[in-house]
């Protein structure tokens, strides 16, 4: 795929993202998860800042996503890379929130869920590519 036709797939629909991150084992944890693109074609979403996910990351913060198309010619992109923890102000978690959950839930919701998962220890996380495997 190209760069174009990758961005266009990572935001096709409501394809949920399987996040792998490595838990204190060192074995493989993976979860799906809502997400969207930044400007920069980083990964955007958000978590409990206590989730199994969100204490991995602070401890290695490399990470693997994989998104696929369950139809035929079953498409999909996986990205590695690494995850960098926002700091950033409650409203800047909150705008990200509810830009996935218009993605997710419709326009209609999108207050809703992106007040319910921007509140209180929600964190925003970002994952920057550091390599993308794509097959159409």
């Amino acid at each position: 795929m190209t760069k174009d036709e990758i961005r266009n797939f990572l935001l096709q629909g409501t394809f949920t993202g399987k996040l792998g991150t490595i838990n204190k084992e060192g074995r493989p944890h993976v979860v799906p998860i809502w997400y969207t693109l930044d400007e920069q074609d980083n990964i955007v979403f958000n978590t409990g800042g206590e989730s199994v996910k969100a204490k991995n990351i602070k401890r290695d913060n490399r990470v693997r996503l994989c998104v696929d198309d369950q139809t035929p010619l079953f498409s999909f992109v996986i990205v590695d890379g690494t995850a960098q923890i926002e700091k950033g102000q409650p409203s800047e978690t909150y705008k990200w929130a509810k830009i996935i959950a218009a993605r997710y839930m419709g326009d209609d919701k999108s207050e809703e869920y992106g007040r319910r998962n921007s509140g209180e220890g929600e964190i925003l996380v970002r994952i920057k590519p550091t390599r993308i495997i794509a097959q159409k």
